[in-house]
């Protein structure tokens, strides 16, 4: 099996990039490229680099597009989010069926909101910029053959609490203070549990290969103040090798986030903390892959959302955009 064709194997068994929306703030999500993971692969190092970028700046109420009421007292979410991730990704092959992944990512956000008075009148528009390391996940995975053509797996990990959460607003009527929107920093103070389950089909010489992946999030130790809703990701995709170095890609990615919870989660017109947070987000997402080197390969991909469905109003994202380098050692 040659490097493109496992890379392109992983692309397709991506995470859906850059589509998750909570509040005003985190509009990108890490995606896993390790291109070994859903693919029999030979013991052994790699690490992957890639760089998502995306800009909320679409703002929603359901599945519609609205105008923010910028009459209304306090925050009034509707400027934009702009998100940039760096993500390095070290992956071991232990044996045909055990590996384990570690997710670096390191966040780049800018947020800008205007704020009014109690009375509605403007009084300028706040700006917070957060640059630091997000939360890590460590993620391992079992791996075994139905056949010759057929391989299944599952996963378990966790997510730590190392992103920073402590930047205040930087510029505007209320710079020095925290925001009130926990999102917005690179990292939200919890600790969750990962768990998934993969399927892939690749019959061997065939040009065109499958896969399907769910992947489900849950905190299990939090701020009683903020504590983050379940996610639930599932992707499906098929790959095409145009020729040994160059393969396209094509994905469907499903994302389910639940609602926060706690005094510090988003609210809606209604005060109802949480009531302005979860999303249901259908996704398209193209890519291609090429190898460079026997064992470099590079990647890029476009994710463009078809179906998005807000709780409350909050700012959504039109496109998110990925590329990077993998190196196998």
């Amino acid at each position: 099996m040659t490097h493109t064709f496992k890379l392109s194997l992983m692309l397709v068994a991506a995470l859906a990039a850059n589509n998750a929306v909570a509040s005003c703030g985190s509009t990108a999500c890490s995606i896993n490229t390790n291109w070994d993971e859903h693919s029999a692969s030979q013991p052994g190092l790699s690490v992957d680099l890639r760089v998502s970028t995306s800009t909320a700046d679409t703002f929603r109420s359901g599945s519609n597009k609205i105008t923010a009421d910028t009459t209304k007292a306090g925050e009034v979410e509707n400027l934009s989010t702009v998100n940039t991730m760096i993500t390095a990704v070290v992956d071991y092959t232990v044996d045909e069926h055990w590996g384990v992944a570690l997710n670096v990512p390191y966040i780049s956000r800018t947020h800008q909101h205007n704020f009014n008075d109690d009375a509605g009148v403007p009084q300028g528009v706040d700006t917070f910029d957060a640059k630091a390391l997000g939360d890590l996940k460590a993620v391992a995975r079992y791996r075994w053959e139905l056949n010759e053509n057929n391989g299944v797996g599952v996963k378990l990990g966790v997510k730590l609490a190392t992103g920073k959460k402590d930047f205040t607003l930087s510029s505007g009527p209320n710079a020095g203070t925290l925001p009130t929107e926990v999102t917005l920093q690179p990292g939200n103070g919890s600790t969750d549990l990962i768990v998934g389950a993969f399927w892939q089909n690749a019959e061997k010489g065939a040009a065109l290969s499958w896969f399907a992946q769910g992947l489900w999030q849950q905190s299990v130790n939090a701020d009683p103040l903020f504590k983050p809703g379940y996610q639930l990701n599932v992707d499906f995709g098929a790959r095409y090798a145009f020729n040994r170095t160059l393969s396209g890609l094509l994905q469907i990615n499903g994302q389910l986030n639940g609602q926060d919870s706690g005094d510090n989660a988003a609210a809606d017109a209604s005060g109802v903390a949480g009531s302005s947070t979860g999303v249901k987000i259908i996704s398209l997402t193209p890519g291609v892959s090429l190898a460079v080197l026997p064992d470099t390969n590079v990647y890029a991909l476009m994710q463009l959302p078809i179906y998005q469905y807000v709780n409350g109003e909050q700012l959504t994202s039109n496109l998110g955009l990925t590329a990077g380098v993998n190196h196998r050692f």
